[in-house]
């Protein structure tokens, strides 16, 4: 199968991309947070997952490892599908998703599109164990405050979907802050940050 995919971003629609490589070029579905952390033109390297139903077969991809190891662990659950997957990362985020399962907050899963109380209680039920083996973002007793800019809440909104600590986001933003950086730019030396 197709674990990732290295290539150009061609085009960029609302809910899917355009990746070109060795000519070939591969329409990927993916969230809103993969979408908000890539540009046209510019390469990178995609964590994909092969989709094949009886009347469709899509290719997924997310710029995380762990974003795609979450959208494998939904779709995994008895009736939720690709598409769903899709909406509750793009509606949560992986560290909401697995401190919902964790905390078994039904409430907090109902807060993404079309997940219904019943759906909420399936995922934590199927994926509880699963969660519990995950690493989860630790949180600092002092939490870090981020002076009030639109593009630092952006950022940091894309870089915690990602499944990165609110507390270590908030720090490397600080570091950032006063360097005159586009909202993209900004995302990108967070991540090189991060890593």
């Amino acid at each position: 199968m197709i674990s990732y995919i290295i290539g150009d971003v061609k085009t960029i629609n609302e809910e899917d991309f355009i990746i070109e490589n060795n000519n070939m070029g591969y329409q990927i579905k993916t969230s809103l947070s993969t979408l908000a952390l890539i540009e046209l033109n510019n390469e990178y390297k995609i964590y994909t997952s092969l989709q094949v139903r009886e009347d469709d077969m899509s290719l997924y991809g997310f710029y995380s490892k762990e974003e795609l190891e979450m959208f494998l662990l939904l779709t995994s659950v008895s009736s939720i599908g690709p598409k769903n997957a899709i909406t509750i990362l793009s509606s949560l985020g992986v560290e909401d998703i697995k401190l919902a399962i964790a905390n078994n907050d039904i409430d907090a899963l109902t807060r993404a599109k079309g997940v219904g109380k019943k759906t909420a209680s399936r995922i934590i039920l199927e994926l509880m164990d699963k969660v519990k083996l995950m690493p989860l973002a630790k949180k600092s007793d002092k939490s870090v405050n981020l002076p009030a800019n639109e593009d630092l809440d952006v950022a940091k909104e894309a870089l915690i979907n990602l499944g990165y600590a609110q507390n270590d986001i908030s720090n490397v933003l600080l570091e950032l802050k006063d360097m005159d950086l586009s909202l993209e730019e900004l995302i990108k030396e967070s991540l090189k940050r991060l890593i």
